[in-house]
């Protein structure tokens, strides 16, 4: 398959995906609101999550997938050995990794929160005790996503890109059933020592979701790996005791820098949240949401771009001559261009109806017009990082592809330090939009530094195409800035006062301001690149890029 008809499936599916995540998060705003016991289960969830993305889908999965790629090209029979072992590893590595997650639950918390001096002393035990009960309770979940991580690498390879990117759904359905009926059975039946040992029965439902959608993803993935690698008849044997071979000490030799490189996005969310922490109840929600609605654009588009690249760069590089480099400098013009446009049309849309979007997601229920307003605030300084953070991803896979992780090691460090330090001058006089601020400008740093870092490697680059993309994605922006905030002062205020529900109005709003991104991007895209619809569409259909 080509690079932009893998891309455009697994965009597919993670449109789809992500968009159940939507409902998702929707429900548990009305269901808990922004309440101490959801403050504690982010904390708690943010945990395994973090590890997730470090080591699992960050680490593991891109290693994995480089080394099954090129293995693949090879000796098949040697990359099936690779599943299998890299399997039986994970599952051996998540166990000892959820014993030593549940014994020292109390201390990881400790390490995430600043307790604000505000808070009551019952507010803070509240807080405390259920967010080192989730925790322990949760961990368990990285052992699902560890295993999940290894299937969806060699579902890349093998191209089956939307199966791998629908099965969140299956997560997201569990977070569901956690909200709506384990919370309500555990809090009508549940008995009391769950509250003594966990946390409320409620929030503890909306746990023990998580778990159980965890596994579904896991089982789905597993099984669209059945009968071409892992049915029983095609078992090629384990190389050694728990995996441990030759080729998955290759994998987990990748792991090391990449741990730091692929993490550093979420170091530096842990960084936020234990700031967060100290800013009084309802802090951790805020960011949360408006974190999860950058990640959105950031999992349709720029996950996906760089999901379909990693396999295709690790196979050019692994047959380096001067066609394929030329052929690699191309898709990553292409990949990266990608993405920035997209993220820029979807800066254009949340920096302008930021509230909107919030409103019509969250605000019900438990979640009130105070918390919208928060939240939408945050959501606007975050904004600002959705092109580096996309960029970033794109990027990544290359490095990790041309093994040149140690660069992207070091900016990663740098940009921990920085997020710490700005965190620090920031909180107090901003609050909540001061972290948003701070993860905005590191993810461009980052973004900023690994293009540099390219200068390295002497890629034949096509600098007029990218000197014209680059002045037509700011002519597109420009426009796009000017045209949603003269309709936003012209025509909202009529829009406003229709007789509908606010939550129509703010429907409404959006799809106005959405529908002249889109337009201004693609006039502009088609003026300056020449990016017809019949070509695209032919594009699709040919699945040539």
């Amino acid at each position: 398959m080509s690079l932009f008809r893998s891309g455009f499936l697994f965009a597919l599916g993670t449109m789809i995906s992500r968009l159940s995540g939507l409902l998702r998060e929707s429900v548990i705003a009305g269901v808990f609101g922004a309440s101490v016991s959801m403050d504690a289960f982010l904390v708690a969830n943010r945990i395994p999550n973090m590890l997730r993305e470090l080591f699992a889908e960050g680490a593991l999965g891109s290693s994995f997938t480089k080394v099954f790629s090129e293995l693949w090209e090879q000796d098949p029979e040697r990359a099936r050995r690779l599943l299998w072992d890299t399997l039986l590893f994970s599952v051996c590595a998540s166990i000892l990794i959820c014993l030593a997650g549940i014994s020292g639950a109390s201390w990881l918390v400790d390490m995430m929160t600043l307790i604000d001096s505000d808070k009551s002393v019952q507010e803070q035990r509240l807080f405390i005790s259920q967010a080192r009960g989730l925790t322990a309770l949760l961990f368990p979940f990285i052992g699902f996503m560890m295993t999940a991580s290894v299937a969806g690498g060699a579902l890349h390879q093998k191209g089956r890109f939307l199966l791998s990117s629908l099965s969140p759904i299956a997560l997201n359905c569990g977070y569901l059933l956690g909200a709506l009926v384990f919370a309500r059975l555990l809090e009508d039946f549940g008995p009391n020592w769950i509250k003594l040992y966990f946390a409320d029965q409620a929030i503890t439902g909306l746990a023990l979701g998580v778990l159980f959608g965890g596994g579904l993803q896991l089982a789905l993935q597993l099984g669209g790996l059945w009968k071409p690698l892992i049915a029983p008849w095609s078992f090629p044997g384990f190389s050694s005791f728990c995996g441990w071979s030759h080729d998955v000490r290759k994998v987990l030799r990748l792991m090391g820098p990449m741990v730091i490189a692929a993490g550093a996005g979420q170091i530096n969310v842990l960084i936020n949240t234990n700031f967060a922490t100290s800013l009084g109840t309802g802090a951790v929600t805020w960011l949360g949401f408006a974190f999860r609605l950058l990640q959105l654009p950031i999992g349709i588009f720029a996950v996906a771009v760089s999901a379909a690249a990693l396999p295709s760069f690790s196979r050019l590089l692994s047959r380096k001559n001067m066609e394929n480099l030329k052929i690699l400098s191309d898709q990553l013009v292409l990949s990266s261009g990608t993405v920035l446009w997209l993220m820029s049309a979807c800066f254009c849309v949340i920096a302008v109806s930021g509230q909107d979007i919030i409103r019509l997601l969250f605000e019900q229920g438990a979640f009130l017009a105070s918390d919208t307003k928060a939240t939408s605030s945050a959501l606007y300084y975050y904004s600002f990082g959705l092109m580096g953070y996309g960029l970033i991803k794109v990027l990544s896979a290359y490095y990790y592809a041309s093994d040149r992780t140690s660069w992207a090691m070091k900016v990663s460090l740098l940009s921990i330090g920085s997020n710490f330090i700005l965190n620090y001058l920031l909180v107090d006089t901003y609050g909540a939009d001061g972290l948003a601020m701070t993860a905005s400008a590191v993810l461009t740093f980052n973004a900023i530094a690994l293009c540099w870092g390219l200068r390295k490697d002497q890629l034949p680059l096509n600098h007029k195409m990218i000197a014209k993309g680059i002045l037509a994605l700011l002519c597109s922006l420009t426009l796009s800035l000017i045209a949603s905030t003269g309709v936003r002062h012209l025509f909202f205020p009529l829009i406003d006062s229709l007789p509908c529900h606010f939550k129509m109005i703010s429907l409404i709003r959006l799809g106005i301001s959405g529908i002249l991104v889109a337009l201004i991007f693609s006039l502009t895209g088609w003026s300056f690149l020449g990016y017809r619809p019949d070509r695209l569409l032919q594009k699709l259909r040919q699945g040539h890029s």
